[in-house]
């Protein structure tokens, strides 16, 4: 199944990438000026009943950072925070206004 991917994140924001088959995540890479390196789902939203947009993921994901975007950033969410926030809540959807002030692991990157 090809999924599609957000390749302005990729080119914008990461270095050294290696692209990957895998379902979880579709891009291995460092953040510019960072020497982390990290296993991205960087798979565009999709559209959801009433009109609501997000992804789908799953709890055994091996991605170590979920993209997200808005207008004008970037917003990167760590998958297992994510993963255990909804876990411990009771969750199957949240808001990504509410995650990112619940969890500890976020980066906001403008689109310049």
């Amino acid at each position: 199944m090809k999924t599609s991917v957000n390749i302005n994140f990729v080119n914008q924001c990461l270095s050294n990438t290696t692209w990957s088959n895998e379902d979880a995540y579709q891009v291995e890479g460092l953040l510019k000026d960072s020497n982390q390196y990290y296993k991205f789902d960087i798979r565009h939203l999709s559209d959801f009943p009433q009109d609501k947009i997000g992804k789908l993921i799953d709890a055994k994901s091996n991605s170590d950072k979920i993209l997200f975007e808005d207008d004008n950033n970037w917003i990167l969410v760590d998958t297992q925070e994510l993963i255990k926030y909804m876990k411990e809540h009771g969750l199957k959807e949240v808001k990504l206004e509410e995650l990112l002030s619940k969890i500890e692991w976020n980066i906001i990157i403008s689109k310049k």
